[in-house]
């Protein structure tokens, strides 16, 4: 009867093993990978030749995700479809977003990706364009994107549609905007501007800045909305923190000439 008993003891002990590692197995097998997505602006982001994305930042969240240890995957798509799948999905990132003021209680942050700078952009040679402060352009039309954080910038300091703000719903229009002389002016940033304007088919040598706005917010996070699990975010603001310390997120942008 002893050895009976041993040998249950021993068969039930492999059916919990096994179910144990069915189950293990199974958990593994439905863990879904983070979504972390973005624009199409090079070199910070964009599918490269082969329909994958690339770029600097594309970079730095894989360099994350493989110090946090987490599945992971990057898509480039259009911002408003980024942004609103950042604020409605469970475990979605946009990962060079504005951080705003206004965006602030609606998201939540795991950390600094890039700073850029804003400035007033127009045509070299204007000599009728003396810009002292951002109150002094609202002399002149000046044009961004629609739904850009730009745009509420504007509007938030006085600037009205039909009066001195033109909104383009993209980038080529906007800059045809500017060469053709319907707008004085373009609020944008820094970041690949020579080659936005090349890609509309213009000549990026023939823009001067005007003025730089040293209020505007500069910094550019990874962000993801308030389901998603701060185990999560943890994990991956950790990760950030650690290969800025270890200098592989300096090497990855100097890689790219940032």
């Amino acid at each position: 009867r002893g050895l009976g008993d041993v040998y249950k003891r021993q068969i039930l002990y492999l059916i919990f093993l096994l179910s144990y590692l069915l189950n293990s197995a199974y958990s593994f097998a439905q863990e879904k990978p983070l979504i972390f997505v973005a624009e199409e602006l090079p070199p910070y982001h964009f599918i490269n030749s082969e329909g994958q994305a690339s770029g600097a930042l594309v970079e730095i969240v894989q360099a994350v995700l493989n110090h946090a240890s987490l599945p992971g995957k990057i898509k480039i798509q259009p911002l408003a479809r980024g942004f609103k799948a950042t604020q409605i999905h469970k475990n979605t990132f946009m990962f060079s977003m504005l951080r705003t003021a206004d965006r602030e209680t609606k998201f939540q942050w795991v950390g600094q990706t890039y700073k850029s700078s804003a400035v007033l952009i127009g045509l070299k040679g204007r000599l009728d364009i003396n810009l002292r402060s951002l109150e002094s352009a609202k002399h002149y039309v000046v044009g961004t994107i629609r739904g850009y954080h730009s745009a509420y910038f504007l509007h938030e300091n006085g600037f009205k549609e039909k009066e001195n703000l033109s909104l383009s719903v993209t980038s080529k229009h906007l800059w045809s905007m500017l060469f053709n002389g319907r707008i004085d002016l373009v609020l944008t940033n820094s970041m690949a501007l020579d080659k936005e304007i090349t890609q509309a088919g213009f000549d990026a040598t023939s823009i001067a800045a005007y003025l730089s706005l040293t209020d505007f917010p500069s910094e550019l996070y990874i962000a993801t909305g308030l389901t998603t699990s701060s185990t999560v975010i943890e994990q991956l603001s950790q990760a950030l923190s650690a290969i800025k310390a270890s200098g592989a997120y300096q090497e990855i942008l100097t890689k790219y000439g940032l």
